[in-house]
């Protein structure tokens, strides 16, 4: 019996903040390719970004609606 292996959280990445190319600092999940957890680790970055996205487009909607 094979069990699946637990998803990696965003929140268990390590964040790294730069300067983007419009001077704003962005906050970035750091995956390191050696890792034994990768398919996991990039899986978890990815859910992160989407959710932020999302909550900026809503926060988007709502004040357009307004």
């Amino acid at each position: 019996m094979s069990k699946r292996a637990t998803p990696t959280k965003a929140s268990d990445l390590p964040t790294k903040i730069v300067r983007g190319p419009d001077g704003k600092f962005v906050r970035l999940k750091v995956v390191k390719s050696d890792s034994p957890t990768l398919g996991r680790d990039l899986l978890g970055a990815f859910k992160s970004n989407v959710r932020r996205v999302r909550e900026v487009r809503r926060k988007g909607d709502a004040a357009d609606a307004s």
